[in-house]
């Protein structure tokens, strides 16, 4: 990269024109990625999608065929992994049995060549930040899932990395003890203002710790957003389906007032703002806890498939062929419904979303 394309872009990391193949396939096509200084970001997107690709080129432990990496102003895209001063944190928490806790945490800075004198404060402050203090002796085979995970943060956290990224870090935890961690570690990456990059597969994951996501398909990134925008403006239906459920009906767009198509689905026709022109084949979808049942400005008429009773919330799954499918979600538990009668399901015309598709 230029010194003068470097200079006019003033993001903390700045990963530019990216490509990588693998054995001749390539995988990554000039992608771009931006992260800004303090910001926890997301990489989201199923096995794959190219993200944990990404996340090693950040970390120095793949090359990128082509494009640059710089970071904080400096250009480390040749740079060994050991001397970005990237920390990551692994899925496999990457952990030596044969060490203690401590030890393990103090790996890194003596791999640095750091002083005796300063390895033992600073490996306490880093065990002291996760909570761990009191088993700085403790061999890891005895700790916990949760406890090993926090070892690994900390192990990550006390050299000061520049940033740092986490592959899948809580995927072998239990969903409880996932979430409270995804809460804790996001409240200290904040409150010591650490540049970080998340990689998930876990859109709920992804929703609950990140400032932005970058949701990836196929190697490229299809929305770069904060998480509301994502939920409620997906730029895609790959993205639309990917995070969060939607109700999905497709049809043909029959007639166009203003910038509003009527689209005959297979349910009947619904309307929707959309640029796509008349005789296009359009996707539509709706989030379902925009759908009611009989009130609305759309309104169709399914049969109910299913009810399903979460205790905050009823789901009602509405018959449907092919990809398509009609979701409703209800606030509290509802009765006086049930499978198999008609339901007419009725949503705003402003909380349609829809796309132009192949036919």
């Amino acid at each position: 990269m230029k010194k003068d394309q470097a200079a006019t872009r003033r993001h903390y990391l700045d990963v530019w024109g990216v490509a990588k193949s693998f054995k001749g396939t390539r995988v990554m096509s000039d992608l771009n990625f931006r992260v800004d200084r303090g910001e926890l970001v997301s990489l989201l997107g199923p096995s794959g999608c190219g993200k944990s690709t990404l996340l090693r080129i950040i970390a120095g432990l793949l090359d990128s065929d082509e494009g640059s990496v710089v970071l904080d102003g400096r250009d480390i895209t040749w740079l060994p992994a050991h001397k970005r001063n990237v920390s990551v944190v692994f899925q496999n928490y990457a952990l030596f049995p044969h060490l203690n806790v401590a030890e393990n945490v103090a790996f890194g800075l003596r791999a640095r060549g750091t002083a005796k004198g300063s390895t033992g404060e600073r490996v306490a402050e880093a065990l002291s930040l996760v909570r761990m203090n009191e088993f700085a002796d403790r061999p890891i085979a005895a700790l916990s899932g949760g406890q090993q995970q926090r070892v690994a943060v900390a192990r990550a956290l006390v050299v000061g990395p520049d940033l740092l990224l986490l592959d899948e870090p809580f995927s072998a935890l239990d969903r409880k003890l996932r979430e409270t961690m995804q809460v804790e570690l996001k409240a200290l990456l904040r409150d010591r203002g650490i540049t970080a990059i998340f990689v998930t597969h876990d859109q709920e994951e992804a929703m609950g710790v990140s400032d932005r996501i970058a949701v990836m398909n196929a190697g490229r990134i299809e929305q770069f957003a904060d998480p509301s925008t994502l939920y409620s403006r997906p730029a895609s239906p790959f993205v639309m389906d990917f995070v969060g459920l939607s109700a999905r009906l497709t049809g043909k767009i029959t007639a166009k007032d203003g910038n509003t198509a009527t689209i005959e689905t297979a349910f009947g026709p619904i309307r929707a703002k959309t640029d796509a022109p008349v005789g296009a084949t359009a996707l539509a979808g709706v989030r379902p806890e925009l759908i009611s049942v009989g009130e609305g400005e759309n309104r169709i008429s399914a049969t109910l498939q299913d009810i399903m009773v979460l205790g905050s919330k009823t789901v009602l799954h509405g018959r449907a062929s092919g990809e398509d499918r009609v979701l409703c979600e209800l606030s509290g538990i509802r009765s006086g419904l049930s499978r198999g009668e008609t339901v007419t399901f009725g949503w705003d015309i402003a909380d349609t979303l829809a796309y132009e598709v192949a036919p």
